[in-house]
């Protein structure tokens, strides 16, 4: 067992408590109770689609689109190619699809094959058009 005399002390010198109160003292000991952090919506905020698998890949494939330029950016409206950028997407995308294939429901598995499918369509697609 290790000596509880080693010399080494573990301070904490955050500056906020867990309730978001300014702490005393920077070597205050108070512990933060992370097991009971809420993190759902903010108040007021609606939660307008639910957490899971189809909404992960929706957000992927979202991604990729606006990294292809087929969509426009949210933030300045417009359409901008990051084809690196989209293919790193796409692979995280197919990655997914191999370590969840046997453990998603066949509307699931559809999903991602479908999304996959159109992704390197359109992809392929771009890569030739830039090419003479």
């Amino acid at each position: 067992m290790a000596d509880e005399n080693s010399g080494f002390k573990v301070a904490d010198r955050r500056l906020f408590t867990s309730d978001g109160e300014l702490r005393g003292t920077a070597g205050d000991s108070t512990e933060p109770d992370f097991h009971n952090v809420d993190f759902g919506s903010r108040p007021g905020e609606e939660d307008d689609m639910p957490m899971n698998f189809q909404t992960l890949i929706f957000s992927f494939s979202t991604t990729a689109l606006l990294q292809l330029g087929v969509a426009p950016h949210p933030a300045s409206g417009k359409q901008e190619q990051d084809l690196p950028g989209a293919k790193q997407t796409i692979d995280i995308l197919e990655i997914l699809q191999q370590k969840t294939r046997g453990n998603l429901t066949p509307a699931e598995a559809q999903l991602l094959e479908e999304c996959l499918y159109d992704l390197k369509m359109t992809y392929v697609k771009l890569v030739q058009g830039l090419k003479p």
